[in-house]
């Protein structure tokens, strides 16, 4: 998976971002829309310009979701069944506006296997038991040329996850 240190992911594509520099900026410049609100417009459309009028959109709310579910498969199919069409549908609505999942961390939560080049999610070292967050939300974008991990300016360090357009 290839290195982003730029901010062009708030302007386009899908990213979840747990870093608190990553985030802060995002969450002091207006509200992160709840993610049942964000759900919503895919039945009741969507607002005619992103909220707040600003870029990117900041969802909250999804890794509280996916911890009330009791297993990773049962988290992974919640998300292919409403995330990733929320973000299928996200892709076409604004130019030029981001979608970003405002995660909790801790960083320890999400682990890039490099065999497959996606994102596991969850607790523990056994991978059976952490939902494939990537390939969940993002399908086959999940990999290859078009995902990318959000590095910390002025560190290594990994803030988040993003992917330039949804398959």
């Amino acid at each position: 998976m290839q290195e982003m240190d730029g901010t062009s992911w708030k302007r386009q594509g899908s990213s979840i971002v747990w870093s608190p520099h990553l985030l802060g900026p995002l969450i002091t410049e207006g509200e992160a829309v709840p993610l049942r609100t964000a759900l919503g417009w895919l039945k009741a459309g969507f607002p005619g310009s992103p909220p707040g009028d600003r870029s990117p959109v900041l969802v909250g709310g999804l890794q509280t979701v996916l911890t009330t579910f009791p297993d990773a498969e049962s988290r992974y199919q919640w998300l292919r069944q409403h995330v990733l069409p929320l973000n299928r549908a996200f892709a076409s609505q604004w130019d030029r506006v981001g979608l970003v999942f405002g995660m909790d961390g801790p960083a320890s939560l999400f682990t890039l296997n490099e065999a497959d080049d996606l994102v596991y999610f969850g607790r523990g070292a056994d991978r059976t038991k952490k939902v494939l967050i990537t390939r969940g939300m993002w399908n086959g974008a999940a990999t290859g040329s078009g995902a990318y991990q959000l590095i910390v300016p002025g560190t290594k360090e990994v803030g988040g996850y993003h992917v330039q357009r949804i398959s």
